[in-house]
């Protein structure tokens, strides 16, 4: 069995017309062989760029955290 997993995270970022007001939508799903799509993608929404950055860091520990060897785990 192939042990390799990965996923995609894209992030759009926008800045709302009139209002100036920061914006930002982080759509992520498995990409790895053989692994089924979800019915709906996970989806987060930020209003700052640091609610960015800590999305990008708890999808990252979510993917992360069942992973064999990760440097975190220090395997």
């Amino acid at each position: 069995m192939d042990s390799d997993r990965s996923a995609a995270l894209v992030v759009r970022v926008w800045v709302e017309r009139g209002s100036g007001d920061f914006r930002a939508r982080l759509t992520g799903t498995p990409t790895s062989p053989g692994s089924a799509a979800p019915e709906e993608p996970a989806v987060v929404l930020a209003s700052s760029p640091d609610g960015v950055v800590d999305a990008v860091r708890a999808w990252l520990a979510e993917f992360l955290g069942d992973a064999p060897g990760t440097i975190d785990s220090g395997g």
